[in-house]
């Protein structure tokens, strides 16, 4: 009698899981699939940008696509319809959050491995190259795919009983009278901040402590900045990138993202000045590119932003046309400066009478989670 019962308690568990599977499948909560949506059910995703890699690299692989991005969330928000525009063809944002140069390099290595990539767009971002940088979760244990070209499989954000609690946090969302977005990346690789845009909607979007939020992340304990140490080993692997694109007919633009001008300042009020400036240096010995950062008819306008560094998607056409040397840009000629290796000291000396004292050890001491 005891074995019978086992048995049946066993062929129940047995033939739980599949249910449990089928359920995550059709709710979907990170949007993987989206075979199935149901207004009031599953419409709405949880912010799945934490699976980057596993989500990105299977639409990578399969998706024959021209034109490549590359960089952190800055160049993750730019509108790849623009891109396309000027370039022509099919484009992919193979943006990583907050990712250290080898998670990029790794990136762009799978990306020619299954693409014939005839352009890479590359938003280089000083944080980047911080030796002691923590880096992504999902890299971290997806890296040995990564590096050997290998599948990226879902089934495990399916047949697993952890992801039941977020199907039904996903149903429960959807049937409130306040449902909440979160940040969610497309099948093109574009991050949408939904969360930011329902709050503008919404009339509760602080803009100003956004930002300064942002900044305290950037500059704290937990934050890209902390514990800075320029890395000459990760430009020299951004070097072979370079290397690679010019030994294989593959046009590669590159550009400093615009951080908004308080973000700037605090590069120098945390005693980061002279290495964001090396890295600039070090960039122009390897490559020409554009430098939309510094205090400028853009960058000062704090509208332009979602927080500290994230440029709007609507203003991507003020990077592009820059970038691709368009004569779109007459209205901010002081946005964006071609840098090369014959005038880099002298943008710095510019840049270095733009910069403005501001309080970081407030913003780095105040609590933005209460209100």
């Amino acid at each position: 009698m005891h074995s019978i019962k086992w048995i049946k308690i066993w062929f129940c568990i047995i033939m739980l899981i599949p249910l449990l599977g089928l359920f995550n499948y059709v709710i979907d909560p990170y949007g993987f699939n989206k075979m199935i949506l149901m207004k009031n059910i599953n419409l709405i995703k949880e912010d799945n940008t934490g699976y980057t890699i596993k989500y990105k690299m299977p639409n990578l692989r399969n998706g024959n696509w021209d034109n490549i991005m590359l960089g952190t969330s800055r160049i993750g928000l730019m509108d790849t319809k623009v891109v396309n525009k000027y370039l022509g063809g099919k484009t992919f944002t193979m943006s990583q959050p907050g990712s250290a140069i080898p998670i990029q390099y790794d990136s762009f290595l799978y990306a020619i491995k299954f693409n014939n990539v005839k352009n890479v767009v590359y938003g280089i971002d000083f944080m980047s190259f911080n030796k002691n940088i923590k880096l992504n979760n999902d890299y971290v244990q997806f890296k040995e795919e990564l590096q050997s070209f290998g599948r990226f499989y879902t089934f495990d954000m399916y047949f697993n009983i952890g992801k039941v609690k977020k199907s039904i946090d996903t149903i429960l969302n959807n049937s409130s009278n306040h449902s909440r977005y979160g940040a969610m990346y497309s099948e093109n690789g574009e991050r949408h901040f939904y969360q930011y845009k329902q709050r503008l909607r919404e009339g509760t979007f602080d803009l100003q402590r956004s930002i300064d939020k942002h900044i305290k992340w950037y500059f704290s304990k937990v934050g890209n900045y902390y514990n800075y140490e320029y890395s000459s080993k990760y430009m020299q692997q951004f070097k072979r990138i370079v290397d690679y694109c010019n030994n294989n007919s593959i046009k590669l633009y590159v550009y400093i993202p615009p951080m908004y001008s308080k973000h700037f300042y605090a590069i120098k009020e945390s005693g980061l000045k002279d290495e964001f400036e090396q890295f600039k240096k070090d960039l122009a010995k390897i490559t020409d590119y554009i430098d939309f950062t510094g205090v400028n008819s853009i960058t000062n306008n704090r509208n332009n932003y979602w927080d500290s560094s994230h440029l709007r998607k609507e203003h991507t056409e003020l990077i592009m046309a820059k970038l691709f040397r368009s004569q779109n840009t007459y209205k901010h000629e002081d946005f964006g400066i071609l840098i090369t290796e014959d005038n880099v000291e002298d943008h710095l000396k510019s840049q270095s009478h733009q910069y403005k004292k501001i309080n970081l050890k407030k913003i780095l001491t105040t609590d933005y989670k209460r209100r």
